[in-house]
């Protein structure tokens, strides 16, 4: 395990725990990175809607939410990160996270294969907060991409690149960020004149 990296690491306790018998949720996330670790606690929810489990209705609109809320404390410059008890105890079935779990260890040894600490700042907290806030819109306009096929795994990776970046501190994958939301936006307007 010397190879693995910030999102290997992230899967590897993720699935530990629910081998174990827990329940996948926002809240075991949260427990497992830790209240000042909005990274992940970002990351970890937009990859289930990129997985093949973002068909399950209502998803979209619950990752929309949890993205609002802690993308939302990061523009606020909060250290630890707060979630209504409810949103916390949202979990998957152990199906379904076993399928996630399957879709996200060969994405996670990908990812840190590419993924290192470099250029950080160009993610510190000024560009944290900045990222953040767009991130908040787009966690905002979720529930309705939920009705347009395929529109909320691309929102959802807007969001997962922004959390890796912020959680490796990759300052390069934050680069690529702000080029992935560029061409979001060139995208939109092209479709909407």
């Amino acid at each position: 395990m010397s190879d693995e990296g910030t999102l290997g690491r992230l899967v590897r306790k993720v699935d530990e725990r629910a081998k174990a018998g827990e329940a996948v949720s926002i809240g075991l996330i949260q427990e497992i990175a830790g209240q000042r670790a909005a990274g992940p606690m970002l990351l970890i929810p937009a990859l289930i809607v990129i997985s093949p489990l973002s068909i399950i209705p209502g998803l979209p609109t619950m990752i929309g939410l949890n993205t609002i809320l802690v993308a939302g404390q990061i523009v606020l410059g909060r250290d630890r990160i707060w979630l209504p008890k409810w949103l916390r105890v949202r979990c998957i079935s152990a199906k379904h996270a076993e399928k996630l779990l399957k879709f996200l260890r060969p994405v996670s040894r990908k990812v840190d294969g590419v993924v290192k600490r470099r250029a950080k700042v160009l993610t510190s907290m000024p560009m944290r907060r900045i990222g953040a806030a767009v991130c908040v819109l787009v966690g905002m306009i979720m529930p309705l991409l939920e009705f347009i096929p395929f529109t909320s795994t691309w929102a959802a990776t807007i969001i997962a690149v922004y959390a890796l970046a912020i959680t490796a501190r990759d300052g390069f994958l934050a680069l690529a960020w702000m080029g992935l939301v560029g061409g979001a936006v060139t995208i939109a307007l092209a479709l909407l004149t």
